[in-house]
């Protein structure tokens, strides 16, 4: 535990850092005091006031256990809204230690951003401090357009509601934005590069206007005052912003006000006031008398009401860590997403694939629950269905379609009455990849033969998933069945036996399954990225590890 006793000591065995009001515990138990730092200009200090949290030297909620101050420093990096330095240093167990080390790193930020006069090259949306609305808190995600936008431009944003949340025990409204519908430029709409499921939800109006500049207070905190922000809207917008409120006031309660500016990549970003029709912060003003009298829109003096606003474009919503775009790109089809398939297009969708197209024969039931991505809350639904949902509500760029459960005893009628397969090699041609995962091995001959040029991925898992096996067209059949000869394991002793006239099953848990399927889906990424050389292999495990075995 620290002391004021102790900080004194220490400070004393660093040179450079000096003790300008000594350290007294407040009511909450947290020590402050104030010390001054070198900077080696003309004997230069900057002076701190520093707290230190009574759980130092722990992190605790998230926050970090100390904070040096300095109101000053407000236009330099790092340096918060109410003054506090932004760091996050190395942790220590030893409380002595840890404050040498953020003493030692307080000094570093001195001379690197304010002696050098540094800037750090990657770019930082504007600080905004989100606090409840009437109680609540709101939240709107945006992505990127189709096309940019002209600079001034304003008009209506199409949002949907998604589901509510929580935090801090309160209520999270939470939005997405589908499309602007630029006033400008005659009703051109703006598609928001979101998927269709995301599109066609039901759309409310709210008000989008691309500011004349940065809506911020030294260029990284954003405007809390509508005095400070209403010069940045042209007098076309705030009439436009009045017209909608004249034609909305009966149908909404509130609407968010997008204000947009250009950030350094040279794409906009949006941030979203809220507006409640009975408490507005526009206001009509009266210019000249008589003939000459004009009337026009402005803001009048007050808080804003600023909602949370994320970006949950391509490039943000997979930026820490997605297949390689090329990848992403390709149109692939899963066929059959029970235990395998499932967990495969889950994995495929959270590495950023935007293009599955699902295919099973079954519906999902309660005891297919506790080895695939299903959940139970949905009931009995075709597994397609119940995949499809799973897969949207994980990721805003993916488009997911289905091929009716009709389509197995198509292909197999056509294969067994058509010697000429070109037309349905046709329509595989459609796809770039063709996963099967059915265990279905009369499909997987007909797929083999049809010809395609989709390159068919062939998954399969023995009982109690001892061993995954993955080959590649062409030659598919042969493969598998030379791998599960040299395996030699007894495929049909104790099977799970569902009650009823049913085929039996392999026993795996979902763990088991789950394992082998992401190594192998690793490979398959590296494979189709031609990062590896394409290769048939099997997963096979021991007590130790799984193993890799390429032919």
């Amino acid at each position: 535990m620290m002391t004021a006793d102790k900080i004194k000591k220490l400070i004393s065995t660093l040179s450079g850092v000096s003790l300008v009001d000594d350290f007294t515990i407040d009511e909450a138990g947290s020590l402050k005091g104030r010390i001054a730092v070198a900077t080696g200009q003309d004997n230069t200090n900057l002076e701190w006031n520093v707290e230190i949290s009574p759980t130092y030297p722990f992190k605790a909620m998230g926050s970090e256990p100390i904070h040096f101050q300095n109101k000053n420093l407000l236009d330099y990096p790092h340096i918060m809204q109410g003054g506090n330095l932004c760091m996050h240093p190395a942790e220590y167990e030893n409380a002595e230690s840890q404050f040498v080390n953020d003493l030692k790193q307080l000094k570093e930020w001195i001379e690197k951003y304010y002696v050098k006069g540094k800037k750090d090259a990657h770019y930082e949306h504007l600080v905004v401090n989100h606090h409840t609305i009437c109680g609540q808190y709101y939240t709107f995600c945006f992505a990127e357009t189709q096309e940019d936008f002209t600079e001034g431009d304003y008009g209506i944003v199409h949002y949907a509601t998604l589901p509510t949340g929580q935090k801090n025990d309160c209520q999270v409204f939470n939005y997405v934005a589908q499309k602007f519908v630029s006033y400008l430029k005659t009703k051109k709409v703006l598609p928001c590069k979101i998927s269709k499921s995301y599109q066609e939800l039901r759309s409310f109006a709210g008000v989008y206007c691309l500011l004349s500049d940065t809506p911020s207070v030294c260029n990284k905190f954003i405007v809390e005052e509508y005095d400070s922000i209403k010069g940045l809207f042209s007098q076309s917008q705030k009439n436009y912003i009045h017209s909608f409120v004249v034609s909305h006031r009966d149908k909404y309660d509130f609407f968010p006000l997008f204000c947009g500016y250009r950030i350094p990549e040279g794409g906009v970003h949006w941030q979203a006031m809220i507006l409640f029709m009975d408490d507005l912060p526009i206001e009509p003003v009266r210019v000249g008398t008589g003939k000459n009298r004009l009337w026009f829109t402005d803001f009048r003096q007050g808080q804003i009401q600023w909602a949370e606003t994320v970006d949950i474009s391509y490039k943000y919503f997979f930026g820490r860590g997605a297949m390689p775009e090329e990848l992403a790109n390709k149109k692939m089809l899963i066929m059959g997403v029970g235990a395998i398939g499932s967990i495969l297009a889950e994995t495929l969708t959270r590495c950023g694939a935007k293009n599955l197209t699902l295919y099973d024969i079954d519906n999902k039931e309660p005891g297919n629950v506790c080895r695939s991505a299903c959940p139970f809350y949905t009931g009995i639904i075709e597994k397609t269905l119940d995949i499809t949902n799973l897969l949207t509500q994980i990721s805003p760029h993916v488009e997911c379609s289905s091929l009716k459960s009709i389509a197995d005893l198509v292909i197999k009628t056509y294969v067994a009455g058509h010697e000429d397969k070109s037309a349905l090699a046709e329509f595989f041609d459609e796809f770039d990849v063709i996963f099967d995962c059915t265990t279905d091995n009369q499909l997987m001959r007909v797929m083999d033969s049809v010809g395609t040029k989709a390159l068919l991925v062939n998954l399969s898992i023995t009982n109690h998933a001892q061993d995954l096996i993955c080959a590649f067209s062409p030659n598919v059949p042969e493969t598998v069945l030379l791998i599960y000869g040299l395996l030699k394991h007894d495929m049909e002793t104790d099977m799970y036996n569902p009650t009823g006239c049913w085929n039996p099953t392999f026993k795996a848990s979902y763990n088991d399954i789950e394992c082998k399927v992401q190594v192998a889906v690793k490979h398959i990424i590296k494979m189709l990225s031609k990062q590896e050389a394409l290769s048939d292999f099997y997963i096979t495990e021991d007590d130790l590890n799984l193993k890799i075995n390429k032919l």
